[in-house]
């Protein structure tokens, strides 16, 4: 089954043209307000299993999905402000995971972090994590995501606060864990 989370309404449109291509069963999961913030401005190539990268950056490489690829973005601005630098990937499949870019992160940055608006558990940052658990020597890995409790009804802006899935938080968590490995961490010594 392939699991495609897409960005923003381009990439629902990108992502329902490329589904009627292929006769594999897929499940496209959509979230998000009605007015979801917009990623894509300008026409993009779309490919199942290949994900794209938005920014470049060299300390952190934030890896998200669905509605939380625009939040990264968001967090990514931060975190530069705070002399962090981030690259931002936009993996819209989660099954089949681009594991050539997973390889690429695991070898260029200190830090990589999955951020999904989905439960922590079975998601984006466990596919990442098993991909990752296979290899000799990778960098810590963040996962960012819904823990495993409930959160209270309310409206999308209020459940992405409550589940610390904000750009702010993001950047927030972000910052007290960089500092931590920049200081104790030293990879590759």
């Amino acid at each position: 089954m392939t699991v495609i989370s897409p960005a923003d309404c381009t990439e629902i449109i990108k992502c329902m043209l490329a589904v009627s291509e292929t006769k594999e069963p897929t499940y496209i999961r959509l979230t998000g307000p009605v007015n979801t913030p917009i990623v894509y401005k300008e026409d993009y190539d779309f490919e199942i299993g290949k994900a794209i990268e938005l920014k470049k950056g060299k300390d952190i490489c934030l890896i998200a999905t669905g509605s939380m690829v625009y939040e990264s973005l968001e967090a990514a601005k931060l975190l530069d402000e705070k002399g962090i630098s981030c690259s931002v990937i936009n993996m819209h499949t989660i099954k089949p995971l681009d594991v050539k870019v997973l390889e690429q992160a695991m070898q260029n940055y200190k830090l990589i972090v999955t951020v999904e608006e989905h439960s922590v558990i079975g998601g984006l940052g466990g596919a990442v994590s098993e991909y990752m658990v296979g290899k000799f020597e990778h960098p810590p890995l963040e996962i960012i995501g819904i823990n495993d409790y409930f959160v209270k009804a309310g409206d999308y802006q209020y459940q992405l606060e409550k589940s610390g899935l904000t750009a702010i938080q993001i950047s927030e968590r972000l910052v007290s864990k960089f500092e931590f490995i920049r200081k104790y961490v030293r990879r590759g010594q």
